[in-house]
């Protein structure tokens, strides 16, 4: 079907959660007429009411009985009888909303089943307040505590898969979980595919797996109606960077990118598809921030760090029956990069090249089982491979936060194979709406990656490198390559029961399990509450709780596969001889990593917020969260030495993964947005219109602590009592602000603004204080993450002009006003840190490093690139 598959996941939901009317009388219809059923829905997937829907017919036998406008019932839905069989336009349209079409789609004999998503004008998280407005806004699928990205957002976003990410992120702020056309994970699709960006914050629902407090839906489709594509490039030179204060001159830099795309209709009704393609050409300088042994040094160096990428993507669209639509996808990408590893402390020959190949395939097939269910199974596997190869064979030496040298040490590859089977089931009658589902996410590993085969020396200082005292030497021995896999198989049961028109109650349950885990309790209630207490539905009060959990990492399964002394060895030596560690033996005693009875970590999670409807152009929402993170994974050391002497001597550390680590964090996130766009495609047509204008904003607070640091990470202390320190995400403050302005017809500007408070790191004495061969050694009283880096800020911006030349055919049931520019010329620059503020890294908590509390770099320094899109 050729409806707006901009949001077609979420149309497939709602079409799901909402009852279509089937009496006798509609199965005895005639053989000789079509009965049309219209689902209206906005961006959100939350039903609108009142929408006025009509039908144009397209041929001679459609249009020789016009059928009137119809209004949407408070259920979103509008049917319409004894309409002859043929080809129609159905056009939707609603107070706050652009019109939303179904354009030339015929009608066959009995029941058709159509949706109409329409467009907000302006920022699309807005609302429609009527007499209806309180039953939307007490539904959980609403667009209280949402937001989305409005057309002129969305036309903002860069083309740079970078760029694109960042865009994308600041939009929705901190740990947000990104899903694909429903699958968690995915990576991006390229802009020319995506049809809508929609944030949804405090979900609770049985259905999520991760414990997320905001998720980033991203919405596909394929092309519809004539060939459409486009060519883009976007260049950026050495010459448009600023300058690192840590540098006397700016190295030789740049970048070019290519894209393009292709989309349209194979076969009418039936098929449809896009394909795009994009690249990357780049290289940059890498600085060097050091206090080496003939002085300290900080410039660039004489050496180019080249990086080119390319990928291509494909998507599908299928309408295998007149109800169903299967949605095939495929993308292939990677990369190439040289002399990695290089900057900062680390010298020239710890260059390394890496390569990296990955594909996609998935699959999603989406429709109604007879007249209440709905289904929507999804298939995806996903293969890459990593290749590392060193520059430089030698030992490593190490000088803690002074200076690295020697070879970095890394070569071999890793195969890696991830695939997800999903499939939902919604079911709603009366009061409630039922979904149930399963999942199965497995990944399969192959690897020989080998790491520190040569060995390191590791020194506290400058000054005991300069008398040739190293305080550990480490190696890695046997052979490198292994192989496993893990899988977790979940099930889940959620309901939305509408007790009232002003009331949502959401219990459901969750149970998961997970191979290597004999933990068999992974059992997850969830509950929400959706409460509008006025009628005008300009309130929303939310509050949720709930269970989530988290799973056996590949990483703590590859450390104890890795080490269990049939593979590999992890060899170290106190105080060693140097430059020769001297002859280590055919088995010396080495490291040995265990997994105890692994628990699952429970994530317990508590949620209430309000969403307020200010005016219709203002709108704001404020949510607390409370975070109660238990049986996170940390390492315990078996083996510790007593007076200096090891319980078991045949091993140095035995370092056993258990689980009773703890985090706690209280979230607070506020947002807005406001649009003062004008309505009508009149004003919109307008040279000036300084109505033309949308801004949105978050206030970010987090405040967390923790007594871990990792799964095979030891308590300085030897107790977690004494470790408690900030988590890493906390974070005192943060702000996101962007403007986004049309004012100037054909002129988008957009600014946004992105700044937040110190984040945290831990200090170390930089030697080994108690003679465990582990570096994590602090001075007493001295918790985690004690030290404070500065604050960050940035300013960024992009301005872009459309051109369109020529125009294309009138919307079949259109109005004129529809018809685009047949071809279409984007020209835009980007200014990221515009003010150019310096925004230091690189601190060291080092005791004995002369950069002690030091940055030794800045991220993100003023830069411009420019570029032009061609669209036709």
């Amino acid at each position: 079907m050729t409806l707006s598959r901009r949001h077609l996941p979420v149309l497939l939901l709602c079409l799901a959660s909402l009852p279509y009317p089937v009496t006798a009388a509609a199965q005895a219809t005639s053989a000789r007429s079509a009965k049309l059923t219209v689902t209206v829905v906005d961006p959100s997937g939350a039903i609108v009411q009142g929408a006025t829907v009509t039908t144009v017919g397209l041929e001679a036998a459609t249009k020789a009985d016009p059928a009137r406008p119809a209004r949407t019932s408070d259920k979103g839905i509008v049917v319409i009888e004894a309409l002859a069989p043929g080809r129609y336009s159905i056009q939707a349209e609603s107070p706050g909303f652009e019109l939303g079409f179904v354009r030339d789609v015929r009608l066959r004999a009995g029941d058709n089943k159509h949706a109409i998503v329409l467009p907000l004008k302006g920022f699309t998280d807005s609302v429609t307040v009527s007499s209806d407005g309180q039953a939307a806004a007490s539904s959980r699928s609403g667009p209280a505590f949402g937001a989305a990205m409005t057309r002129d957002q969305l036309e903002a976003l860069s083309d740079d898969p970078g760029e694109l990410a960042r865009q994308i992120n600041d939009f929705a702020g901190p740990d947000a979980i990104i899903r694909v056309d429903s699958f968690e994970g995915a990576q991006l699709p390229p802009k020319s595919q995506i049809k809508s960006v929609h944030v949804t914050r405090d979900q609770f629902a049985a259905e999520t797996s991760q414990p997320g407090s905001t998720f980033i839906d991203i919405i596909t489709q394929a092309g519809v109606g004539q060939l459409r594509g486009g060519l883009g490039m976007n260049f950026q030179d050495g010459r448009w960077i600023a300058r690192s204060p840590f540098a006397s001159a700016r190295g030789p830099q740049q970048n070019r990118g290519f894209n393009g795309n292709v989309s349209g209709t194979l076969v009418s009704n039936k098929l449809d598809f896009a394909v795009a393609l994009n690249g990357n050409n780049s290289y940059s300088t890498p600085l060097i921030n050091a206090n080496l042994p003939s002085g300290r040094v900080s410039d660039v160096l004489n050496m180019r760090q080249p990086f080119n990428s390319v990928g291509g993507n494909a998507l599908l669209n299928w309408a295998a029956t007149r109800d169903h639509t299967v949605r095939l996808g495929y993308n292939q990408n990677g990369y190439t990069a040289r002399n990695q590893g290089v900057g900062l402390y680390d010298l020239p020959e710890r260059a390394y090249s890496e390569d990296w190949r990955n594909q996609n395939f998935r699959i999603m097939e989406a429709g109604p089982l007879g007249r209440r269910f709905f289904i929507n199974t999804r298939f995806t596997v996903n293969w890459s491979k990593d290749d590392y190869h060193s520059a430089t064979e030698a030992p490593t030496i190490v000088v803690q936060d002074e200076f690295t040298r020697g070879g970095a040490q890394i070569g071999g590859e890793t195969t890696n194979v991830n695939y997800t089977i999903a499939s939902d089931v919604d079911y709603v009658r009366g009061l409630h709406s039922w979904r149930g589902g399963i999942e199965i996410v497995g990944s399969t590993y192959r690897t020989n990656q080998a790491t520190n085969y040569l060995g390191t020396y590791t020194f506290a200082s400058r000054a005991d490198f300069d008398a040739g005292r190293p305080i550990l030497y480490t190696r890695d021995v046997g052979d490198p390559l292994i192989s496993y896999e893990l899988v977790t198989m979940s099930g889940y049961f959620q309901d939305d029961l509408r007790i009232s028109k002003s009331l949502t109650l959401s219990p459901g349950l969750r149970y998961s399990r997970q191979t290597h885990v004999t933990d068999n309790l992974g059992f997850e209630p969830r509950f929400g509450m959706t409460w509008a207490p006025f009628k005008s539905g300009k309130t929303t009060l939310r509050a949720s709780t709930g269970i989530f959990h988290g799973f056996l990492g590949g990483f703590i399964f590859d450390q104890t596969v890795r080490y269990d002394g049939a593979h590999q060895r992890q060899l170290i030596i106190s105080n060693p001889s140097f430059p020769d560690a001297g002859n280590i033996g055919t088995n010396p005693p080495t490291n040995k990593y265990l997994i105890d009875e692994f628990r699952l970590n429970k994530n317990l999670r508590h949620s209430v917020g309000i969403d307020q409807v200010i005016t219709p152009r203002l709108r704001v929402n404020v949510i607390y969260a409370y975070l109660h993170q238990m049986a996170l994974p940390r390492g315990k050391n078996l083996n510790a030495p007593v007076n200096g002497v090891r319980p078991d001597p045949n091993f140095l550390n035995v370092i056993q993964s258990v689980t009773d680590a703890e985090i706690r964090r209280h979230d607070l996130n506020a947002t807005f947005s406001y649009t003062l766009a004008a309505g009508g495609a009149a004003a919109n047509r307008t040279f000036f219109n300084w109505r033309r204008l949308t801004m949105n904003g978050r206030f970010t607070r987090i405040g967390g602590r923790r007594n871990g640091l990792g799964p095979f990470s030891v308590p300085a202390s030897g107790t977690l009592e004494t470790e408690w320190g900030p988590a890493p995400a906390t974070l005192p403050w943060g702000t996101q602000v962007s403007l986004n302005s049309t004012q100037i017809r054909n002129l988008n500007v957009s600014l946004n603004w992105n700044g937040r408070g110190p984040g945290v790191f831990t200090e170390t004495t930089g030697r080994d204080d108690n003679h465990d061969g582990l570096l994590n050694d602090r001075r007493p009283g001295v918790g985690l993450n004690s030290l404070r880096t500065t604050s960050f800020s940035t300013l960024n911006l992009r301005v872009a002009y459309n051109l369109g030349v020529g125009h294309a055919a009138t919307p079949a049931g259109g109005p004129a006003a529809a018809a685009a520019p047949r071809y279409r010329v984007n020209i835009f620059a980007n200014v990221n840190n515009v003010t150019n503020r310096a925004n230091y890294t690189g601190y060291s908590g080092v005791l004995t490093s002369s950069n002690y509390m030091k940055p030794t770099g800045v991220q993100n320094p003023r830069s411009m690139s420019m570029g032009m899109n061609v669209s036709f």
